[in-house]
């Protein structure tokens, strides 16, 4: 073959090669909308799982942008990550203040994209330089390891479960189990059939009717404490808050101060009788003194009723007064005989004359006469 012929194929294929190139350009370029002008947006994640720049930014399904940049802050403190999103002019209108952001799985190969919610058309647009809402990410990694963690707790159960079933397939289990149904068997029948307070309180409308009295009873009762409770409240809260003997007594110090005096002197009265030599200590602890009198209190109460026992027996004069008869006849005799007497009469006017001639007279002159019409 011709150097000529050569040149020419290896043209043909170069020329062929810059085609394929530049509609590949073409192509993934329309796929990305690296034609069209963009709107800055930002987001923040702890975990971008995997997420780099260019990764293709969806809405709705709908390759709307590309992810500009992916890092971490200077400060050393901050561990959150911040990405920056770029996102078509004519699609940016979609963007709301309810928009979200969220980092989704593409494929099985282990690619990440931003999945972009479209906005409320009664939210306000975020302007260009703000920040979306993000959203932790749900990719198939997350679901696999949350499916591993099920199937460990699932595991768990069933060797639970496991456990359980060799227990009730222990032959001393089965029997305790049929005892524990046999007595309850017998307990329910007992109730059932059998005449016992259980019985009763079930099927006799009499009892129940009791028990439903007792209740009632007990409701009152209760009602009554809330009451008597309330009273007492009341009383306290009284007694607090004044005025009143209680209050007084509790609250007052120039009474509580009054009431230690008293208590003092009380104390040093009861000492003193208990410790002194008056009359109190005599009464109370004896002394000779004190017995004497007592002994002649104790005699002369002996000698007032032996008298009074001579009196109603009807010694002496008075004895005689109280309880003879005669001698009240024989003094009613004398005092008609006397009435009867004559002379003794005469005696006695004739004394009695002889007051009235030794009284005093007083002269009595007579009035000047007043004038006519004057008080008298």
């Amino acid at each position: 073959m011709s150097a000529k012929a050569r040149s020419l194929k290896v043209g043909v294929f170069v020329l062929v090669g810059l085609v394929l190139a530049t509609a590949s350009v073409f192509v993934i370029g329309e796929n990305r909308r690296v034609w069209d002008r963009k709107v800055t947006y930002h987001a923040t994640w702890q975990d971008v799982s995997g997420l780099k720049a260019g990764s293709a930014i969806r809405m709705g399904g709908i390759d709307v942008g590309s992810v500009s940049d992916v890092k971490h802050s200077d400060d050393p403190k901050d561990s959150s990550v911040y990405v920056t999103l770029a996102v078509a002019r004519n699609e940016a209108g979609r963007v709301r203040k309810d928009s979200t952001v969220t980092i989704a799985g593409k494929g099985l190969l282990g690619d990440k994209m931003i999945e972009l919610t479209v906005g409320s058309p009664d939210q306000e647009a975020i302007p260009e330089g703000g920040t979306i809402k993000s959203v932790p990410s749900s990719d198939l990694g997350q679901i696999v390891s949350d499916a591993q963690d099920v199937a460990r707790q699932a595991k768990l159960a069933l060797q639970n479960v496991q456990k359980i079933t060799e227990q009730i397939a222990d032959p001393q289990f089965t029997s305790d189990l049929r005892g524990t149904v046999k007595s309850l068997h017998d307990i329910l029948d007992g109730v059932a059939h059998k005449d016992g307070v259980a019985h009763r309180m079930i099927f006799d409308p009499e009892e129940a009717r009791r028990v439903d009295h007792i209740l009632a009873n007990l409701d009152s009762a209760t009602a009554n404490m809330n009451a008597i409770s309330s009273d007492a409240r009341e009383i306290t809260s009284r007694a607090k808050s004044g005025p009143g003997l209680v209050h007084t007594l509790v609250y007052d110090d120039q009474l509580a101060q009054g009431t230690a005096g008293t208590m003092v002197e009380l104390n040093k009265s009861l000492q003193a009788l208990r410790t002194g030599n008056g009359l109190g200590h005599a009464i109370v602890y004896g002394d000779d003194s004190t017995q004497h009198v007592m002994g002649n209190v104790s005699a002369m109460s002996d000698d007032m009723r032996e008298i009074v026992a001579n009196v109603k027996a009807g010694r002496g004069t008075i004895g005689a007064l109280l309880v003879d008869p005669s001698v009240y006849e024989d003094i009613k005799s004398i005092v008609g005989n006397v009435e009867r007497n004559q002379v003794l009469r005469a005696l006695v006017r004739y004394s009695i004359k002889q007051n009235e001639d030794q009284k005093p007279h007083a002269e009595v002159k007579d009035a000047k006469p007043q004038p006519q019409g004057s008080n008298r």
